[in-house]
């Protein structure tokens, strides 16, 4: 499936801008898991992978929630990040969740519950990767679990429903009018046309 110009621009430009906002919650995270501990922290943890739910959402083509995650990624790690290139090598497990969410719905569903569910299975790669790098002998079950559980809550709420009210306040500018997320509505206002000419 072609990309247009004006969806590569877009996802760029939404990649870069959810790229910066990563770093400054990754630097955020620092303070705050000083106060909450690193397992509460991972309330943030959502944040760290709207960028999938967004693009995908608005572009609504194979491998849009993927590449949008590795270029924010990538963005988060070229400004700065603390995490260095950890931030990159996540990014890449968390799109890889993220478009599996869009690919199991075959890329036709995009309402909220694929994109919380997209913010879940992202949560998934996020945790994969960690006992990739760590090991299982790192965490304790408990530690594990609440970790794995606190990061799906807030994959879904932080990153799936957080980007589809971001997405739906956008509409309503009308920036996005000739984007896919709004092909349905273009084919009613086309059929209803056609149905006058008749």
């Amino acid at each position: 499936m072609e990309w247009k110009i004006k969806e590569v621009v877009l996802m760029v430009v939404l990649s870069v801008a959810c790229g910066v906002l990563y770093l400054g919650w990754s630097t955020l995270y620092l303070p705050v898991s000083a106060l909450v501990g690193p397992v509460g922290a991972n309330l943030m943890f959502g944040i760290w992978v709207i960028a999938s739910p967004i693009v995908a959402y608005i572009i609504q083509k194979p491998g849009a929630a993927f590449i949008a995650e590795v270029a924010a990624a990538a963005v988060e790690l070229l400004t700065g990040s603390h995490f260095g290139l950890s931030a990159l090598l996540i990014g890449v497990l968390q799109g890889l969740g993220a478009e599996l969410a869009f690919a199991v719905f075959r890329y036709k569903q995009y309402h909220v519950s694929v994109l919380m569910l997209s913010g879940a299975m992202a949560a998934v790669g996020s945790m994969l990767y960690s006992l990739i790098a760590n090991g299982f002998g790192y965490y304790t079950t408990g530690t594990l679990l609440l970790t794995f559980i606190i990061q799906i809550i807030s994959g879904m709420l932080l990153g799936g429903l957080l980007a589809k009210g971001i997405v739906d306040a956008l509409i309503a500018t009308g920036v996005l009018d000739h984007f896919a997320i709004n092909k349905q509505d273009t084919q009613k206002d086309d059929n209803d046309e056609f149905i006058v000419r008749m």
